[in-house]
């Protein structure tokens, strides 16, 4: 295929166009957004096929493992925006606490504006169109910037979004470098953005100069601990999958693992073993194992095997043209290595042993902040110590990667690994503003004038008061008013003997009470 062109002209005019679009309010229109998310599942249904043959040329990747790890999980995201947008769209109606009363109070979800998702080339569909299905669902514009070390895909995405989607809210902008750098210097309105965190740092620097917000996938090295008492099988099949899926190119992927020094001889022949009933004796002829996707990172992959002194336990092997890196296994590298102090993203595990769970803790917390974090085991007090004393973008027991497939947890990172976070309802208000709506009512009799001056002795002592009890929603103080005076009332009439007549002309009353009391 043709080159992608690196051409930061064609930015503008594609930003003003959305610009313009959004401000007809069209996009605020649910149903407006639910038939674009339906035209979007459409064109991943109708181009399934182009989107394999573009993953495969990009990254290697076979039929069961774009589909698995592409096409199906990004149809899935866009499904679930699609089957909530009516109730995430909806006004939140909020308590209104006395003190401020009487007044109604709501939350109303409106959109940024236009926001850019920057996809990254390891998984090039899953990186850029949930994201921007999320935007669409927010009610925003949107412009797609995929990755250029991904061409074909690139070309995917652009034919799917000018070809199923209105050209004049949405748009995909190729392009290299150049482009990249330019585009972040726009006023948009959200940057949504995957990769590492020397470029995520770039962007939010960028991004900076226009105060727009930033939600930053940024990966790391996520550590992965196997405890004594684990599924060893289990274990291992997880952890192979979670390192060696799309050749080790994943943001969560199992960077290293601290292994627990009783059953290292054990663990490490099952991961031999599980290696090869995934891949075969010769991963480079098996279907289901995926190439580096440029020369370049093959090359800086070769440099990460030099110099970290451990023991190579399986693999090392490297083969520069033909994009392909071994499944590789090293035991005990420097920990001061290249190896384990920058992000592998390839298919090299590290294994460290340890005997002491705290000590392990105190090698995590002294590293940036990772991505996601590991445990394999069933020891209970463990898992309460990596909950309470360690931070990370994810904590996961028992399985590497599957979390991210959890339309109900945010997607995110901390520190290092990034901020703000996405799928499900959280991308949906990541790409929202919460506007708070206040409406006070004219009423301005005692006590709700005594804000006002002049300023005595006592309104400062019933505003004291008052705050007192700032958080008592005026509903509760509104069911009380009328609980105390129905009941005396009503024990009036009783008394004077037209209790029923009472009861039959303080109907409408309760009624309006009762309205306001819900506000």
């Amino acid at each position: 295929m043709d080159q992608i062109q690196d051409n930061p002209d064609v930015i503008e005019p594609i930003f003003k166009k959305l610009k313009e679009s959004f401000s007809t309010h069209q996009t605020k229109c649910v149903k407006f957004r639910k038939a674009q998310l339906k035209n979007l599942l459409r064109g991943l249904e109708e181009m399934e096929q182009q989107f394999h043959t573009a993953l495969e040329k990009d990254l290697g990747v076979t039929m069961f493992s774009s589909q698995m790890t592409s096409t199906i999980i990004t149809k899935a995201e866009v499904e679930n925006q699609l089957a909530h947008i009516d109730e995430w769209s909806q006004e939140v109606n909020v308590d209104t606490p006395f003190v401020i009363g009487p007044g109604s109070s709501k939350i109303i979800y409106e959109p940024l504006g236009v926001v850019l998702v920057i996809a990254a080339w390891n998984y090039p569909l899953y990186t850029g169109i949930p994201p921007m299905a999320a935007a669409i669902a927010a009610g925003n514009c949107v412009i797609l910037k995929p990755s250029e070390f991904a061409p074909h895909s690139s070309k995917a995405m652009y034919d799917l979004v000018t070809k199923y989607l209105d050209q004049s809210f949405y748009a995909v902008i190729q392009g290299g470098v150049e482009v990249s750098k330019k585009i972040t210097t726009f006023p948009l309105d959200l940057i949504i953005f995957t990769g590492s965190p020397e470029k995520g740092k770039l962007v939010a620097k960028a991004a900076s100069e226009n105060l727009v917000p930033c939600i930053l996938e940024l990966g790391g090295k996520s550590p992965t601990i196997v405890d004594q008492d684990c599924n060893l099988n289990v274990t291992a099949q997880r952890i192979i999958q979670g390192r060696f899926t799309n050749a080790g190119q994943t943001c969560v992927a199992c960077d290293y693992v601290f292994l627990h020094e009783s059953i290292k001889d054990v663990f490490i022949n099952e991961l031999k073993t599980e290696l090869k009933r995934f891949f075969g004796e010769n991963s480079q002829n098996s279907n289901d194992y995926s190439k580096i996707v440029t020369e370049f990172h093959t090359q800086r992959l070769q440099e990460l095997l030099k110099d970290h002194q451990g023991q190579v336990v399986v693999g090392g092997q490297v083969n520069v043209n033909q994009r392909y890196v071994e499944p590789t296994i090293i035991l005990q590298p420097k920990v001061n290595s290249k190896l384990m102090t920058e992000e592998i993203f390839g298919p090299i595990l590290p294994i460290l042993l340890f005997e002491n769970i705290n000590l392990v803790i105190e090698f995590i917390n002294s590293r940036p902040k990772p991505l996601a974090l590991y445990y394999y085991g069933s020891n209970s007090h463990h898992k309460r110590l990596l909950e309470q004393k360690t931070s990370s973008g994810a904590l996961v027991f028992n399985d590497s990667v599957f979390h991210l497939l959890n339309p109900n947890l945010p997607f995110g990172g901390v520190g290092n690994s990034g901020y703000g976070a996405y799928h499900g309802i959280t991308g949906f208000k990541g790409c929202s503003h919460a506007k708070p709506v206040f409406s006070k009512s004219t009423l301005n009799i005692y006590p709700f004038n005594i804000r006002y001056p002049p300023f005595t002795k006592h309104k400062l002592q019933t505003l004291s008061l008052f705050f007192k009890f700032a958080e008592l929603p005026q509903r509760h103080v509104v069911n009380a008013t009328l609980f105390i005076s129905f009941l005396i009332a009503m024990k009036v009439a009783q008394k004077k003997g037209y209790l029923k007549k009472f009861l039959e002309l303080s109907k409408p009353f309760i009624d309006k009470w009762w309205k306001l009391a819900n506000l």
